[in-house]
């Protein structure tokens, strides 16, 4: 019996990486998408001797670019022997299907997902934390709005170049070892965050703790995919999406009332016990799942991703600073602006050959075959725009609330904690609707009321705004964006083919992490133009164009969220025109 996945590897029929066919079973070492160290090569069907315990290979003559079918012979006795008790199992009617209860999820996963949960959370709270402290940190050291923003920029960037890896750290080492590097990175930046003496060492400390968050995130899943039973995988997956879901709403609140009551510094002192508890429960509960294999990386393909992201988020800091110059007429903004154009050039010069080697290679990153499907493309271009427009608004409101509307820090962080923590909850509900309507009618009316919300803050605030109308209006917002984004990527990974999920998940992760970064470069623009020239902080002139900058960030958010719209009535249509929809 053949399995119906192919290898993450793609050959010539008479020819591999350049050497000459000659005839015989050629093998070499490499990883199947499962992780399995095997080979191969043209013929229709052969035993490779040098691999372990020898494999079964199934191949179509035919140029570069046929996919093989490969399984040990291992694999085939186990899987026989599953199919056997399959068949031999009784087959249960009806009327007795009610006595099958779910199985016991064992109480060392339940602390492992625990362990990994709280680092999660822990990493998202302060990605949305730290926005509401800019006001305070811009003041203490003395740094602008377009400076203060790369706190959360360079994160969020940095947990989009390690999310990637996460694949390959899931084979190479065993996860205990992941979980530890993830856990000591958080407890090292928070560390280095309690004992800021300047702005670049909170930065760094904020590099510490994406690289650590960028680990956790998948750990968290992956721990659940690979040990919990398989009639209790969605409960727990729906436990570890709301770890992700409801961080991001307390985060303003937390930052609010330690910038209201305490030095900043304490968060950083508060969430370490929680590390600490953490780290001990992973060492006493976290297990093995699969066993690792000798997988590879290959550097260059690092190195070009990560060349590709930073040059493009640095194109789009550079392009405002250019923006901003050039309104105040100020010497030099050509050359930033030239600038910026270099560095967009260098980082699709880097995507694009990142791109394609990883067709060519072995073992890539990511299979980026996923990409051949139109509607994931679609769904995932909306998805990346639903990521900026959530992560432009909680940047913008806590920020135009202190500085444009004298509102105090914890105040601007209670305005959005009602909506996201009712988005939240909203969920889990918009997840049945999904499967039970199908993704239409659900996505449909979640993007509309996305949109009412947006119009709402584009049309009606402005300079006499109250704190009440800014919370109500995110309120609606955080209701339909909800509903809409994770129905948006699971609706997205429906549409490959299942050996490929795990590579449109990654690229889900990645992207929504990117589109965090670039969100909040280009909102910090907005502000940052619209506040050059207006006097200091405080001032009438500056609370005047710190409102006039928010409300242009409000109508690029509305085109994001209508270009968001677009982007699923033409995923809707190819579904229908592919028949996934009837």
């Amino acid at each position: 019996m053949l399995p119906r996945w192919p290898l993450a590897i793609l050959v010539d029929e008479d020819s591999s990486q350049g050497r000459p066919y000659d005839g015989n079973a050629a093998c070499m070492s490499t990883e199947s998408a499962d992780g399995l160290s095997v080979m191969f090569l043209s013929r229709e069907r052969t035993i490779c001797s040098n691999s372990p315990g020898g494999c079964a290979v199934q191949t179509k003559k035919g140029k570069l670019g046929t996919a093989l079918l490969c399984m040990t012979e291992q694999q085939q006795n186990r899987d026989a022997a599953e199919q056997q008790s399959h068949d031999a199992a009784p087959i249960m009617s009806a009327e007795n299907t009610h006595i099958t209860q779910p199985e016991p999820i064992p109480r060392t996963l339940i602390l492992s997902i625990l362990a990994t949960g709280i680092m999660a959370f822990i990493g998202i709270l302060t990605e949305t934390l730290m926005n509401v402290l800019f006001p305070i940190l811009m003041g203490e050291f003395h740094i602008s709005t377009s400076t203060v923003q790369w706190l959360t920029t360079g994160y969020l960037l940095v947990v989009s170049l390690v999310v990637p890896l996460s694949s390959y750290l899931k084979r190479k080492l065993p996860v205990k070892r992941i979980f530890l590097i993830a856990i000591v990175l958080c407890i090292v930046g928070c560390i280095v965050g309690a004992c800021t003496l300047n702005f670049p060492m909170l930065m760094l400390a904020r590099i510490l703790q994406g690289g650590g968050t960028g680990i956790a995130l998948p750990l968290m899943f992956n721990i659940i995919l690979d040990q919990a039973p398989k009639s209790r995988i969605g409960q727990l997956m729906g436990v570890g999406s709301l770890v992700v879901a409801t961080a991001p709403a307390l985060g303003p609140t937390v930052g609010g009332l330690v910038g209201t009551y305490m030095p900043w510094r304490w968060i950083f002192v508060i969430l370490l016990p929680f590390l600490l508890i953490a780290l001990g429960l992973g060492l006493a509960n976290i297990q093995q799942g699969s066993p690792t294999v000798d997988a590879h990386l290959n550097p260059l393909h690092v190195l070009l991703m990560a060349v590709g992201f930073v040059a493009f988020v640095f194109a789009i800091d550079e392009g405002g600073s250019a923006i901003t110059a050039f309104s105040q007429g100020a010497s030099g903004a050509g050359k930033t602006a030239v600038l910026a154009v270099v560095l967009l050039i260098v980082s699709v010069v880097a995507l694009v050959v990142f791109a394609q080697l990883s067709r060519r290679s072995f073992s890539p990153l990511v299979r980026l075959g996923v990409l051949r499907s139109v509607p994931f493309r679609w769904h995932l271009l909306a998805y990346v725009l639903l990521q900026i427009s959530m992560i432009g608004f909680s940047f913008v409101i806590p920020n135009s609330a202190q500085l444009g509307y004298g509102i105090s820090a914890l105040v601007s962080g209670v305005l959005v904690l009602p909506g996201a923590l009712f988005g939240a909850m909203l969920a889990p509900v918009s997840g049945s609707l999904l499967d039970r309507q199908g993704p239409v009618k659900p996505i449909s009316a979640a993007l509309a009321v996305t949109l009412i919300g947006v119009l709402l803050f584009s049309v009606f605030v402005n300079g006499s705004s109250t704190a009440v109308e800014l919370g109500i209006f995110y309120f609606v917002f955080m209701v339909g964006f909800s509903m809409a984004f994770a129905n948006t990527m699971t609706s997205g990974l429906n549409q490959v083919d299942a050996q490929l999920k795990v590579d449109g998940n990654a690229l889900f992760s990645t992207f929504q992490q990117l589109a965090g970064a670039v969100s909040t470069t280009i909102l910090s623009v907005f502000l940052a133009s619209a506040q050059a020239g207006h006097g200091e902080p405080g001032t009438a002139t500056y609370l005047a164009a710190t409102v006039a900058g928010a409300h242009h960030g409000y109508i690029f958010l509305t085109i994001v969220v209508i270009c968001a719209c677009l982007c699923m009535v033409h995923a809707f249509r190819y579904m229908k025109r592919e028949g996934a929809l009837s």
